[in-house]
């Protein structure tokens, strides 16, 4: 693998973690959720942005992972676990494929799609 390539891999798996567009929560049915939503978070410092593609500092990122879902997240072991994607597998040294949940929603209830994801990172790469 040549280093434009390396470059181009650390660079898609970097936005893979971070560029992604925000998700509601899933809710369980039947929970009763609290009728005022708030999210208490001391971070120490005011962050630069919310936007995933912008933000920089510990901070901003600590922020921006409360309130985005990537296709995988790490679990406490910093174990690779699924987020968006169910399941997900490299097909060549090039391509991933990522099935993503059936359930996935904005926050509007429109259903999230891959193309939304596509979006995204082509954007923070840009």
């Amino acid at each position: 693998m040549n280093k434009n390539s390396l470059l181009r891999m650390s660079t898609l798996a970097i936005a893979l973690a971070v560029a992604v567009p925000s998700f509601a929560a899933v809710v369980p049915p039947g929970t009763q959720l609290h009728p005022t939503q708030t999210l208490i978070r001391n971070n120490g410092s005011e962050p630069e942005s919310l936007d995933p593609a912008l933000a920089e500092s510990v901070g901003a990122n600590n922020l921006t992972r409360d309130l985005f879902e990537a296709l995988t997240a790490n679990d406490a072991d910093g174990k690779t676990v699924p987020g968006v994607a169910e399941t997900w597998k490299q097909t060549d040294s090039t391509t991933w494929v990522f099935k993503l949940r059936a359930n996935a929603k904005w926050s509007n209830g429109d259903p999230v799609t891959a193309q939304d994801f596509v979006f995204g990172i082509r954007r923070f790469v840009d």
